[in-house]
């Protein structure tokens, strides 16, 4: 009896390290103090924090490469981090200040947005020496791209508009007009809209991608970033200038609750493995938790100095 317990118990501590070693991982950036910090998203513990280049800001994940991509703005580079060693394996020159950062759907085509030379680069991750450009509006934030991967979206900041790209041959399609100053962005999980912040008009856009006819939802004061719920019905906005994260119901088209969170919150991202929000806070350096099922606010986890966590920084290992 003894002996079966004990196998028992053997058992359920290796299920337990297993779980762990298997859970989704975010990966926050740190701009002031030019670290990125790993945080296990099943037990919220500090897995690692790796030392990058100067002002990191953006951050895309790759579970079939292994690899995290950091834009450092200041360091005028990005940082690869291998996500199984948590260290930086390469670092690759961007001449100017990177800020969007995202990957193709294969993760062949690394696509990073400069901020100051108003160009997006198409970087081939098997050969970063392989890279294409395409000038674009002025001061190019948030970039996304489509499911099938055949179109870019930018949003730039200081043309206030939204840029459509063919990858294939990095040619401008389209411009649809946004809010003053769109800064965040993210593609719906259905693939069909396209949710674009806009900082100074205070709102967010809802673009539907088969028209580009778009709809505003009031939100709260200097809005950052987006991340929509895995069923479509919720998206949730960082109001930098209220410590707040709005609750928009996209069904009515309304904001139906504001969630206090950190300090300046910027990043943040839905986490559908364990249905929860992770918000990073500049001020706070601290990345909040929010339950999804009740809009709660349910922890802080300590990160490093002006967390930022630009883009999708969850690497998603459990869908791998």
């Amino acid at each position: 009896m003894k002996h079966t317990i004990r196998i028992f118990s053997s058992f359920l501590v290796f299920l337990a390290f297993s779980l762990l070693a298997q859970a989704n991982e975010a990966y926050i950036t740190n701009q002031g103090e030019n670290t990125v910090s790993v945080i296990n998203l099943a037990d919220h513990s500090i897995i690692a924090t790796i030392a990058v280049g100067k002002a990191p800001v953006g951050v895309t994940a790759s579970a079939s490469l292994g690899r995290v991509y950091i834009s450092n703005v200041d360091g005028h580079s990005v940082s690869v981090i291998d996500s199984k060693k948590y260290e930086v394996v390469d670092t690759i020159a961007i001449p100017g200040s990177p800020v969007g950062i995202a990957l193709s759907p294969d993760s062949k085509t690394l696509y990073v947005a400069d901020w100051n030379d108003n160009r997006v680069l198409a970087i081939d991750t098997a050969d970063t020496e392989q890279r294409r450009e395409v000038s674009i509006g002025k001061a190019p934030a948030g970039i996304v791209i489509s499911q099938d991967g055949s179109k870019l979206y930018v949003a730039n900041r200081d043309s206030n508009d939204l840029a459509i790209i063919d990858t294939q041959s990095l040619k401008i399609l389209q411009r649809v007009a946004t809010g003053e100053h769109p800064f965040g962005v993210t593609l719906g999980p259905d693939g069909k809209q396209l949710f674009v912040v806009n900082v100074y008009a205070n709102s967010l856009s809802v673009i539907n991608l088969d028209n580009l006819e778009s709809r505003t939802i009031a939100v709260g004061e200097h809005p950052y970033c987006v991340t929509v719920s895995p069923d479509s019905r919720y998206a949730y906005v960082t109001n930098t200038q209220a410590d707040t994260v709005s609750v928009l119901d996209l069904e009515q088209n309304k904001e139906t609750a504001k969630i206090r969170v950190g300090g300046f919150p910027e990043g943040i991202n839905y986490d559908a493995s364990t249905n929860r929000i992770y918000v990073a806070n500049w001020f706070d350096n601290s990345v909040s938790v929010i339950d999804a099922s009740s809009h709660k606010h349910i922890q802080d986890i300590p990160t490093g100095k002006q967390s930022r966590a630009f883009g999708q920084f969850i690497l998603n290992k459990t869908s791998h």
